[in-house]
């Protein structure tokens, strides 16, 4: 894998000896952050507060084990900094986070079809 990229299995094989435990847990964490990047977006743009802070808790939670380490600690820093400002800094900090985002689940696709 080239050094730029966003996912990192290195905390996920940790959990996940066999092969076929690491692919369940990486379409898992697909899944997830597929689904809890949508609740946010969501989120952001109903105004809605705890349904925001409860997916970025999800995704600080789980995207340690599948991220590089920069893009998981971008995140957590996100969760903690949404506990204590508006949902309107919040926003645009999680806008800015989407490309990378988007670009981990490109490579998870791509990690998952070379199976």
């Amino acid at each position: 894998m080239p050094t730029n990229s966003l996912l990192d299995l290195t905390r996920a094989k940790e959990f996940a000896v066999e092969a076929d435990q690491l692919r369940e847990l990486v379409v898992t964490f697909e899944q997830s952050l597929t689904q809890e990047m949508g609740i946010i977006q969501a989120g952001l743009a109903a105004g809605d507060t705890l349904k925001v802070e409860h997916s970025l808790h999800a995704l600080k939670g789980f995207l340690p084990l599948f991220a590089s380490e920069s893009l998981a600690q971008a995140m957590t820093d996100l969760y903690q900094t949404s506990r204590e400002q508006p949902l309107g800094v919040t926003g645009p900090v999680f806008t800015a986070l989407v490309p990378s985002l988007k670009a981990l689940l490109v490579e998870v696709r791509v990690w998952l079809s070379a199976l």
